[in-house]
């Protein structure tokens, strides 16, 4: 079929509830972008090391990733407001403590601990939200530009929540960032429960089986998304993704620095973003004739060629060439990211959605984390372009899994 245009996008809004459970899970991901910084900079600005801070930091990322995915699998379980209304009660509270104990100068090893639990307790606003939508859409092209909604929406909070928690804390207060964090997503996951009529149905373990000799033995186990061979090929590449993030994001800070324009760093981060952002909206919108599977190898192959553009670029030294060659790469990242998401519901079976797309949401920021850290260490050692060369690496495995694990990614 022809691009079905920008209008697709709001004919799946239309749906009835969509477009408030989206919105109200869009001001969740608004606080979940805003967590991290919020607490570098309220440490910060209150005397604390950055060491300290980024220990604060990390925890809270940490801890999102590692329980992320099994509330998620207690989601698919029980139910969304059965496990978000005390999850989100106690993320309240922990982010209230983390802000007292950061004022009144609690040791940095009581900040950690309280910080996991603001991490291990925030919801799962893309997982929860997708889910949702996987429920509510039978065609599979509706479904598609749903979930590209979903992708946009996270590439621009990402995109806004950095800039307004700088500014809060800086501009405000301290710890205001950090509090409109949080405030964000309270409210954001109160209005997203308060829509009951969209909320996907819950999948309890089957009843207790009879024995040979007429007793009642344990229920089936309820066994985990990653036990399925698809989603352990998305998390794979999805973490892969993340690590060529990572390493491109620091090659390219360490590079600006090192041609003694510093500034010029987050002006080409941004313009890669943008490129992803215009390349994903126009994606989302067109209606596909080829399956979703063939595409993700396809963007997926783009995205290792764009790692291999830059660091080219950044071979020579240039940082418009650079700023160039990320412009073009960006294009690749968000319809690859898309395109995995809309695999999810072909290879799982429904018990396992949320925690599959959570999974797949937490294996990025994994990457990111590990391709940062790898990154970091390449530099010092062996300057900007060592990073952005481990990028082209991590873009051999986005390449390389779904290529060859193809057979995977097909319905179920």
């Amino acid at each position: 079929m022809a691009a079905a245009g920008l209008t697709g996008y709001m004919s799946v809004l239309r749906v009835p509830g969509a477009f408030a459970f989206s919105g109200s899970a869009t001001l969740v991901r608004l606080g979940q972008a805003m967590l991290g910084l919020g607490s570098v900079l309220l440490l910060v600005q209150l005397g604390r090391s950055y060491a300290a801070a980024g220990l604060v930091a990390g925890a809270i990322a940490i801890a999102q990733g590692a329980v992320g995915p099994p509330v998620s699998r207690l989601v698919d379980m029980h139910g969304q407001r059965t496990i978000l209304l005390p999850q989100i009660v106690v993320h309240a509270a922990a982010g209230a403590g983390l802000v007292a104990a950061a004022l009144t100068g609690t040791p940095t090893w009581l900040l950690v601990a309280v910080a996991l639990v603001v991490g291990a307790s925030l919801p799962q606003a893309g997982a929860l939200a997708r889910a949702r939508w996987t429920a509510l859409l039978r065609d599979r092209s509706q479904l598609e530009r749903a979930l590209a909604v979903e992708s946009l929406i996270e590439e621009a909070v990402f995109v806004v929540g950095p800039v307004l928690v700088t500014f809060l804390a800086t501009g405000v207060a301290p710890a205001a960032g950090l509090l409109a964090a949080l405030g964000l997503g309270v409210v954001g996951t109160g209005l997203f429960l308060a829509q009951r009529r969209t909320e996907p149905a819950h999948h309890l373990p089957g009843p207790a089986l009879t024995g040979e000799f007429g007793e009642n033995t344990a229920p089936p186990r309820r066994s985990s998304a990653l036990t399925n061979p698809g989603v352990l090929l998305l998390v794979g590449t999805f973490t892969a993704i993340g690590a060529l993030f990572g390493f491109v994001e620091v090659g390219v800070v360490a590079l600006s620095r090192q041609q003694h324009a510093p500034q010029a760093a987050g002006t080409m981060l941004g313009l890669w973003a943008a490129g992803s952002l215009i390349s994903g909206t126009l994606y989302g919108a067109r209606t596909w004739r080829t399956g979703p599977a063939s595409r993700f190898q396809v963007s997926a192959a783009a995205m290792a060629a764009g790692a291999a553009l830059i660091a080219v670029a950044a071979a020579s030294g240039s940082l418009p060439a650079t700023t160039a060659a990320l412009i073009a790469a960006g294009l690749a990242n968000a319809p690859t990211l898309i395109t995995g998401n809309t695999l999810v519901p072909l290879v799982v079976p429904a018990p396992n959605l949320t925690e599959a797309y959570t999974w797949l949401g937490v294996s990025v920021f994994a990457g990111i984390a590990v391709g940062s850290a790898i990154g970091g260490a390449l530099i010092d050692h062996n300057g900007p372009t060592a990073a952005l060369w481990a990028s082209v690496a991590a873009g051999a495995i986005v390449a390389g899994l779904p290529l060859v694990g193809g057979s995977r990614l097909t319905r179920r």
